[in-house]
C-alpha cells in the first residue's frame, strides 16, 4: 500500500464562514493572472511509446478534492455538513444523500503515480462532489473561485500532466458565467464541470439557459456527473444511490435537455455524459419516440428535428462497469463519440483500461477513444 502523506491530517476549527484564515484564495502567479498558459500543450506528450509502450491516454473523468472546501463543510451546522471519520469526509447533502470523500482524494501526488502506473499521459481535473453550489448564493461562487484557483495551481505546478474543468457555482447566471470566462480566458481550462441538478433543479430550467449559451459561444466542452439524485424515493440503501440513482440522474438530465430543446437552440453546446451515458444509450430509441410524438408544453418549442439528432450529438466516456456496456456504446455512438475516462480516484479506475483494451475495434478508432478525440473536443 502506497503511504498516504495526508493520514494523520486533522483538520482546524471549522466555522460557518467562508472566509476562515486557511481556505484564503490560492495565489497565483503572474502568468496565470495575466491569462497566459504556465506551459504549451505539445503534440508530443501525446505521441505513442508512453509507459509500457502504449499510447499516452488522456483521462476526462478524474476527482481531486479540494481539502479546505471539505474541512469548511465538516464544520457547518446546516446542509451541506460534514464530518471527518477515520480518513473519510462524509458530507450530508441534500436529499438524504451522504457523500463520501477520502483524505487522499486531495492527494496530487499519489493521483500522479497513479496515472503513471495506468499510461494516463494527461488528467482533465474535476472537483466532483460535494459541488460548491449546494451552498447557494453568494458563498457557492466564492468557493467555486477557490476551488478553480486550486485547479489552477495543481496544473501550473505540473506542466503537462492536467488540465482542468471549471467548477461553478450557481449562486447567479451573471456570477457563474463570470467565472467560466475568467476560467476559459485567463486560468486557460478548457472546460466547463455541470453537475447533473443544480440544487434539485432540472437542468433544462430556464435560468441555465443563458449559461449554456455563453459556455456553446465560447467554444469549450461541458462534462455533467451526477450528484446528490433529485429523486430518492425508495433509494433508501447507500449501493443503491451511486450504483443506479447517480446514473438515473444523469439521465434524467440528459433527456430533459434534448426534449426542452437546449441542443437546438444551441447546437453547437458540447456535451459529455459520464459513466458510458448512464442510462441513455439504452432507452434513446424507446424515450425518443415517445418525445417526438408528444406535443410540448405552452414553454417548450416542438422539436424541429427528430429527438435522436440531439442525442447524437452527446459524448459519453469510458467509465462502463462492464465490457459489454462499453461495447454497446462503441456501436450506439461510435469511436468518434468515446472519451477515455477512469473516474480516479474511486474503485476499480485500473479496470476501465483492460476494458478499453478489449474493445473490439481498429487500432485507429482506439486511438481516438484513448486520446485523439479527446485533443480534437478540449483543443489540446
Amino acid at each position: 500500500m502506497v503511504d498516504n502523506p495526508l493520514e494523520n491530517h486533522v483538520p482546524t476549527a471549522a466555522q460557518d464562514s467562508p472566509l476562515r484564515p486557511h481556505c484564503r484564495k490560492v495565489k497565483l502567479s503572474p502568468d496565470i493572472k495575466r491569462g497566459r498558459r504556465p506551459i504549451s500543450l505539445t503534440a508530443s506528450l501525446f505521441m505513442k511509446g508512453g509507459p509500457r509502450g502504449i499510447s499516452v491516454r488522456i483521462d476526462v473523468h478524474s476527482h481531486l478534492n479540494y481539502l479546505p472546501y471539505l474541512e469548511y463543510l465538516a464544520g457547518r451546522s446546516s446542509l451541506p455538513k460534514g464530518v471527518l471519520r477515520g480518513g473519510t469526509y462524509f458530507t450530508s447533502c441534500t436529499g438524504g444523500y451522504e457523500h463520501a470523500s477520502p483524505i487522499v482524494h486531495t492527494d496530487v501526488d499519489q493521483k500522479l503515480r497513479d496515472m503513471e502506473d495506468l499510461g494516463i499521459g494527461m488528467s482533465i481535473l474535476s472537483h466532483g462532489m460535494p459541488g460548491p453550489e449546494l451552498l447557494g448564493g453568494q458563498e457557492a461562487d466564492d468557493w467555486a473561485s477557490r476551488i478553480n484557483d486550486h485547479l489552477a495551481q495543481v496544473i501550473e505546478s505540473h506542466p503537462g500532466k492536467f488540465q482542468a474543468w471549471a467548477t461553478l457555482g450557481w449562486g447567479s447566471a451573471e456570477r457563474t458565467i463570470r467565472e467560466i470566462e475568467r476560467c476559459v480566458n485567463q486560468l486557460g481550462f478548457k472546460g466547463v464541470y455541470i453537475f447533473s441538478n443544480i440544487n434539485q433543479k432540472t437542468l433544462d430550467s430556464k435560468e441555465f439557459w443563458p449559461v449554456y449559451k455563453r459556455i456553446e459561444s465560447l467554444g469549450v466542452a461541458m462534462d455533467m456527473h451526477p450528484t446528490a439524485p433529485i429523486n430518492m424515493n425508495g433509494i433508501d440503501h447507500r449501493p443503491l444511490v451511486p450504483g443506479m440513482a447517480f446514473m438515473f440522474d444523469t439521465t434524467l438530465a440528459t433527456v430533459r435537455m434534448v426534449m426542452s430543446g437546449v441542443f437546438e437552440e444551441y447546437p453547437d453546446l458540447k456535451l459529455i455524459v459520464p459513466h458510458t451515458g448512464g442510462f441513455v444509450p439504452f432507452i434513446r430509441g424507446r424515450v425518443g419516440r415517445m418525445i417526438d410524438s408528444w406535443t410540448s408544453p405552452d414553454d417548450w418549442a416542438d422539436l424541429s428535428e427528430s429527438s435522436q439528432v440531439s442525442f447524437d450529438k452527446i459524448y459519453v466516456d469510458t467509465v462502463a462497469h462492464s465490457p459489454a456496456a462499453l461495447d454497446y456504446c462503441y456501436k450506439m455512438f461510435g469511436a468518434e463519440k468515446l472519451l477515455y475516462g477512469t473516474d480516479h480516484p474511486f474503485a476499480h479506475f485500473d479496470e476501465y483500461n483492460v476494458m478499453v483494451q478489449g474493445l473490439a475495434c481498429t487500432n485507429a478508432e482506439r486511438e481516438l477513444i484513448e486520446h485523439g478525440n479527446a485533443e480534437a473536443l478540449l483543443g489540446l
